[in-house]
């Protein structure tokens, strides 16, 4: 609910904002103009790593820095923001994309009583938590990353929000990637090369963001991963920038000059050169403010025809004119777009009512209506279909479609379907041959009667055959119930999708721990009735009486036929005068 009011907020600044441009006819942006918009933008960032919502319905403008490990791309950043404050080491540091918000603050601010040019605030430890020693802010990144990565050295695509404020920086934001990599060491996942090469490329493929192809210059430019990558998604170079690091460790001579002029590589937004801080600077501790002098020194005696276009001063300026220009050419789409975005989730605001002030109370709300529309539905009082878009709907919303209840849908798989497979089962399948059981449990005796012991026997099979179709029973009534919750959670928590899933899953992995109870007690059941056949069952005794007025019935009739057919027999000899007695008496014998 907060992150739709706040969407709502942000889109109606925005829109403020561009109508404000565009009365005054001002498409030219000034510095004060590109601050306003970046703060929106950040905003924007913002709302989507909060909610967690990917930023694939709109495309931000924004910058985004690619290269592979060590490549040096770190120590860019710090040097564009002036501040040591991310973290270093070996293999792969940057586990997360990092959004660093670079905000130029017109005046210091006072933390508990000292006046500070530079501090930082993250998204997660929210605004009232200000950092202003930068190793702590290297420390936060760490520990934040560990919670949202684990340990071992895998990445995540939820991104870090980092909000850099300062007096002596522009107003700029970049996204740091993780570094590109060909193959995993140590613990690192077997095919970490795959995962973040489909998170740079997730970033870099959306034409609204300007890559900064960082590339190290002590090796040979047609094996950079970070060039390879970026002329992939931008064939033209149009919305590429090139950065050479370590340029102090390149071989002076006629390529290194082309190289640097960037007409080799054909990136239309160029190429800078840049000279990272050695180890050694960084154990002594060499200020920023000292590199960047020395670079500008080296580039001087090294490149003098370049040096106007090279160092990280230079960068820093060509990357806040690229970013005014790109912001001035997406500011109409992007305003449009969040206007349709506005527009189609004002409905949805509008249905969940008021904010909540008590959010466990919100929380008990909608968990006594999901449990209610669970009862309803059982007991028949609300019934769901689906309308011809596929979309649950409850039986009031639904005008001409079949409905059924949950309890309609669990007695016709209990009491229906259950039954007619029973019913199905033949009365003597697999019996077998009677007189072969009778003389297998004879033995070497005659048998006379049918032993106990084959009835036993007999009766035990035709229970096992209930076995199967109760098992089969059970199930079909567990998917029912399940497919019934599914459907009453789709029409009761489907403003809340993450409430909705989680509610669902609880309710799933319950109803599983009940399946295997009712399969156990079925179970058990069976097993109980095979233990022992009761003979003295009234039941048992009903049927064994009518059984036997059967057989009595038959016999007497067969009697009764047999006199019949005596007597016919008596009355022909008596009327036939050619048999003498002696025939009369041997045909009667």
């Amino acid at each position: 609910f907060n992150i739709l009011i706040f969407w709502t907020l942000i889109a109606f600044s925005f829109q403020t904002f561009y109508s404000s441009l565009i009365s005054k006819s001002l498409f030219t942006f000034t510095s004060r103009a590109m601050d306003r918009f970046l703060a929106t933008l950040n905003k924007l960032q913002d709302v989507f790593t909060t909610s967690g919502v990917d930023s694939k319905d709109i495309d931000l403008p924004q910058i985004v820095v690619v290269g592979s490990q060590s490549a040096g791309k770190s120590s860019v950043l710090e040097s564009i923001a002036k501040q040591d404050f991310l973290p270093r080491g070996m293999g792969i540091v940057t586990r997360r994309p990092l959004v660093l918000q670079m905000i130029q603050e017109a005046a210091p601010r006072v933390v508990e009583g000292v006046e500070w040019d530079t501090w930082v605030e993250f998204l997660h430890t929210g605004e009232g938590r200000v950092f202003t020693d930068m190793q702590e802010v290297q420390q936060e990144i760490i520990d934040d990353t560990a919670r949202e990565c684990g340990g071992n050295k895998v990445i995540s695509r939820k991104p870090i929000n980092v909000k850099l404020h300062s007096t002596k920086i522009p107003s700029l934001t970049l996204v740091d990637l993780p570094g590109l990599t060909k193959i995993a060491v140590g613990d690192q996942p077997k095919d970490i090369d795959k995962r973040i090469d489909q998170l740079v490329r997730s970033y870099i493929s959306k034409p609204n963001s300007i890559i900064l192809a960082v590339s190290p210059g002590n090796m040979d430019i047609a094996n950079s991963d970070s060039l390879k990558l970026a002329l992939e998604v931008d064939p033209d170079g149009s919305r590429t920038l090139g950065v050479i690091t370590k340029c102090d460790l390149m071989e002076y001579n006629k390529e290194s000059r082309q190289l640097l002029s960037g007409l080799t590589l054909g990136m239309k937004l160029g190429l800078v050169g840049v000279i990272n801080r050695s180890n050694q600077m960084l154990s002594d501790w060499v200020p920023l403010e000292t590199a960047l002098r020395a670079e500008e020194a080296f580039f001087e005696q090294k490149y003098p025809e370049l040096a106007d276009r090279m160092g990280t001063v230079e960068l820093g300026r060509k990357l806040c004119a690229i970013l005014t220009d790109h912001l001035k050419n997406c500011l109409p789409v992007v305003s449009a777009k969040i206007s349709e975005l506005q527009e189609k989730h004002r409905g949805v605001l509008q249905d969940l009512g008021q904010e909540a002030t008590d959010p466990r109370q919100s929380l008990l709300s909608h968990i006594s209506k999901f449990t209610e529309s669970i009862k309803k539905s059982m007991e028949g009082e609300v019934t769901y279909a689906e309308n011809s878009d596929g979309a649950v709907v409850s039986s009031k919303d639904s005008k001409k479609s079949s409905s059924i209840s949950a309890g309609a849908e669990l007695f016709k798989a209990l009491n229906e379907d259950c039954i007619r497979r029973l019913s199905l089962i033949p009365a003597d399948q697999g019996l077998g041959d009677l007189k072969s059981e009778i003389k297998n449990t004879a033995g070497l005796q005659p048998a006379l009667y049918v032993p106990d012991s084959v009835f036993n026997r007999l009766i035990k099979k035709q229970l096992g055959l209930l076995r199967s179709p109760s098992l089969s029973a059970i199930e079909k009534c567990h998917g029912c119930i399940v497919k019934s919750i599914e459907r009453l959670a789709e029409t009761t928590l489907n403003q809340h999708p993450r409430l909705m899933a989680q509610v669902v899953q609880i309710v799933r992995d319950h109803l599983v721990g009940q399946m295997k109870k009712a399969k156990d007690f079925a179970e058990e059941y069976i097993s109980n009735e095979l233990s022992f056949i009761n003979t003295n069952h009234p039941e048992f005794i009903e049927r064994y009486e009518l059984a036997g007025e059967l057989f009595t019935k038959g016999s007497t009739n067969a009697k009764k036929e047999e006199e019949d057919r005596r007597q016919k027999d008596l009355k022909y000899m008596n009327t036939t005068s050619e048999f003498s007695d002696t025939a009369f008496g041997k045909i009667m014998s």
